[in-house]
């Protein structure tokens, strides 16, 4: 087990350009990242830590990119140098020994709790301690066996996205006891994570290494691993403040220990480490303002697909504000104005992200993960992004009336009569369960889902530079397209749901009294209502 390094070992799921699925360790994933097309693990928040690792790394080894210039000659090799990678990997390889009695990988050594638990703890979508049901039913008591491969990566997973909302208890740490405070998120758990993917992995991760102006150390290079943990000073939790991009891609959410089983591991000590700086510093996230929350990360949401909020991850902050938006989108837009990337050439926003129920911040309902085609032409103009989010209220509106007009036909289902002068409405929750029962929306969105990412890749042609300034053309395709989308997804969406009530008179004369046409949603965004 001790012999288990993750710079040698193959514990990386990698995609070949071929389309094959080979395992490597950092070593070749990154000297051979110009032959594979992606990092892909059936879990996608592992496959978010894998990329925010590496980068890390790649900050670390070439000590920057400190500015845009230095990237420019950094992907203008086609390869990362081999020697600059062997020699930082060579200088640290004893700090990435999955098991190790000084030094083990993202652990704590001499740390121990009351008692060890199972290593499914470290799996955000397992079911154990305060994690949810989401796709198993697994628990802290359950017995499991991972291979070393599997515990590394679910290990750099937990670190990200290991969920708060939990008592700590006491642990042994360098042989004096300590009561740890209360479990609190993961520094990526909140918030979508989005990065680009260029044509191969090297494209990927140059994109997404933006340029910084710092040289922090991560914890395998820390003398002093115990040094950014969360304390208690009396009864108030003591945290570390985010010393940079390289640390937020390096957090220690939680304190481990593995503890090894011949040639497996299946128990472990475990508790809180370091809890969430949620200032807007996180380059793979969207920040944006709000007068209840203030500057905060732009969570995925549980009832619609990311795209439907593709204006608010694509939009340019004003100049002086604290919103942001992932800084590989900035990145891209500066080296496509300086032709070092083709602007027409779209890359591939993957969107990783947890949806928690309204009001229960500690209560997760699913995740998610979405590919949205990003042309560059298209991230650099305000005016063509807001053109964008007029699109998408026009879906909104869409999906807006076709509500209505299911919860019209379902009322005159459940009282024929109430619309008569004299006629008596039914109960409100009835109406509303009928609806959902017959539901029109969910098909309608799945289906515009195919056609927004068409509107994205074509937008940008139905725009004309002249003097300096876009302007729309008297074209207009692609926009002329995606309302005539619109318009048939919600009426094919409303024609099924009818179709569901049966041909039964009561049904039948129902359905005649709602029009199951629509309009053509041709309004321009100043002239549109937002939804209620």
């Amino acid at each position: 087990m001790s012999e288990f390094n993750l710079i040698t070992e193959p514990w990386i799921p990698c995609i070949d350009i071929q389309g094959k699925q080979v395992p490597y360790g950092i070593r070749d994933t990154l000297l051979k990242a110009h032959e594979l097309r992606e990092i892909c693990d059936d879990s996608p928040l592992v496959t978010v830590a894998i990329h925010r690792l590496l980068l890390a790394i790649l900050y670390r080894a070439f000590e920057g990119p400190n500015g845009f210039n230095e990237w420019k000659t950094l992907y203008s090799h086609k390869t990362f140098n081999e020697q600059i990678i062997n020699n930082y990997l060579e200088q640290w390889i004893d700090r990435f020994y999955l098991y190790d009695r000084y030094k083990p990988f993202y652990q704590m050594p001499r740390f121990k709790t009351k008692k060890p638990i199972s290593v499914n703890r470290l799996a955000t979508e397992c079911a154990g301690g305060n994690n949810p049901t989401l796709f198993d039913h697994s628990g802290d008591d359950d017995e499991v066996n991972w291979q070393p491969a599997t515990a590394a990566r679910m290990l750099i997973s937990c670190q990200a996205f290991a969920l708060g909302f939990g008592k700590s208890g006491n642990a042994t740490i360098n042989e004096i006891e300590e009561t740890l405070p209360y479990s609190a998120d993961a520094i990526a758990l909140r918030g979508m994570n989005i990065w680009l993917q260029g044509n191969n992995l090297l494209d990927t991760l140059m994109i997404n290494l933006t340029p910084i102006e710092e040289n922090l150390l991560p914890p395998w290079e820390l003398e002093n691993t115990n040094e950014y943990r969360d304390r208690l000073q009396g009864k108030n939790r003591k945290a570390v403040s985010a010393r940079g991009v390289v640390d937020r891609f390096t957090w220690q959410s939680r304190l481990v220990q593995l503890i090894p089983d011949d040639s497996t591991i299946s128990k472990m000590y475990f508790t809180q480490g370091r809890s969430a700086d949620k200032s807007a510093g996180d380059p793979m996230k969207v920040y944006r303002t709000s007068k209840k929350e203030g500057i905060s990360a732009l969570p995925l949401s549980s009832n619609k697909a990311a795209w439907r909020d593709a204006h608010s991850i694509l939009m340019i902050p004003t100049v002086g504000s604290s919103e942001r938006r992932p800084e590989c989108l900035n990145l891209v837009v500066r080296a496509s104005s300086s032709d070092i990337i083709d602007a027409a050439v779209p890359f591939i926003a993957q969107i990783v992200g947890l949806a928690s129920a309204p009001k229960k911040a500690g209560k997760f309902l699913l995740w998610r993960h979405e590919r949205m085609p990003v042309p560059a032409s298209l991230l650099d103009d305000v005016n063509l992004i807001e053109r964008l989010g007029g699109l998408i209220q026009n879906s909104e509106n869409g999906a807006n009336e076709l509500n209505s007009r299911t919860r019209r036909i379902a009322m005159l289902y459940l009282a024929p009569n109430a619309e008569s002068t004299d006629g008596r409405n039914p109960d409100d929750k009835d109406v509303t369960k009928l609806s959902e029962t017959i539901a029109s929306r969910p098909a309608y969105w799945a289906r515009l889902e195919k056609h927004f990412y068409t509107l994205l890749e074509n937008l940008p042609y139905d725009w004309d530079k002249a003097n300096g300034e876009w302007k729309p053309n008297d074209q207009q395709l692609a926009t002329k397209k995606w309302r005539e989308h619109i318009k048939r997804e919600a009426e094919q969406a409303l024609n099924e749901s009818i179709r569901s009530l049966g041909n039964t008179a009561r049904a039948i004369q129902a359905v005649a009294r709602v029009r199951t046409d629509f309009n053509d949603y041709d309004l321009e965004p100043w002239q549109q209502k937002k939804p209620k």
